[in-house]
């Protein structure tokens, strides 16, 4: 096997001067112009850019596209975020099988409580007392919150004042368990108040009655109150200063008053008035 033999070159001292630079031009390649480099470092440039400008454009639309699925609302020329869930109001049992097609409740607003107090009730609210006169109990004037609702169950003649909703039960009161009618839409919520008023004459009782000014007093709470979420009860008899036999006999029914609230209505059944 013979060895791999390379060409000779002459020796540089045996070359003259043109053939050593034509020597080296043949070994050394010959660069671009300088003009051709800058033509060709500003197209990777540009190619550069156009990358990444694509690159950008496409993130911004995967972006949007992202947004529009997780936020509905922007889709929808809404605020940002979810939109927030239709309420669900939760009603409680009713009591004593009312019904508000019976008898003849004044429209009101439910109250909305603003806050939940301690075991004793939630605070006593501000809220604006208004007269409210009952024809059906000889012109009886209490000052009570404007927003309470009144009822009257035309088979006892027995009227109601409530902080909530009332509906007479199918029996029309007749019957009421204790003596205590508890015509509710629904339980009485903390702080609610239920009254029962009747009208009696009798004029050796309420000559009795205006002597001594009985006021309202605590009393047992007895089991239709109880039933209905009542957890304090209170009794007052209601004369008329001008020498009448009228005797409004009051019953008050209250869940877990708030500090203040049972005093409040002590005050608004001695201050009653007749007119």
């Amino acid at each position: 096997m013979t060895a791999e033999r390379f060409p000779e070159f002459p020796e540089p001292a045996d070359l003259s001067e043109d053939e050593l630079r034509a020597l080296l031009e043949r070994a050394v390649p010959q660069l671009p112009a300088p003009a051709q480099r800058l033509e060709r470092v500003k197209e990777k440039a540009a190619r550069r850019r156009r990358r990444r400008v694509a690159g950008v454009s496409a993130t911004a639309v995967v972006a949007v596209t992202a947004a529009g699925l997780v936020l509905p609302g922007l889709r929808d020329g809404g605020t940002t975020g979810s939109p927030a869930p239709p309420a669900v109001s939760r009603l409680a049992p009713p009591a004593s099988g009312s019904s508000t097609a019976s008898g003849a409740a004044t429209d009101r607003r439910e109250p909305t409580p603003t806050a939940t107090g301690p075991a004793t009730g939630p605070p006593a609210a501000t809220e604006a007392v208004v007269r409210h006169h009952y024809p059906e109990l000889s012109g009886l004037d209490l000052m009570l919150p404007a927003d309470w609702g009144t009822l009257t169950a035309p088979k006892t003649g027995a009227v109601f004042t409530s902080s909530q909703d009332l509906g007479l039960p199918t029996d029309g009161c007749v019957k009421p368990l204790d003596g205590f009618c508890t015509p509710l839409a629904r339980t009485l919520e903390p702080g609610g108040v239920l009254i029962m008023m009747t009208l009696q004459h009798n004029k050796l009782m309420a000559d009795k009655f205006r002597t001594s000014a009985r006021p309202a007093t605590p009393s047992e709470v007895v089991g239709a109150c109880r039933t209905v979420g009542g957890t304090a009860q209170t009794t007052a008899a209601i004369t008329d200063t001008a020498d009448t036999d009228v005797i409004v006999q009051v019953s008050v029914c209250l869940a877990r008053p708030a500090k203040g609230q049972q005093e409040q209505l002590d005050d608004a059944l001695t201050n009653a008035a007749f007119s």
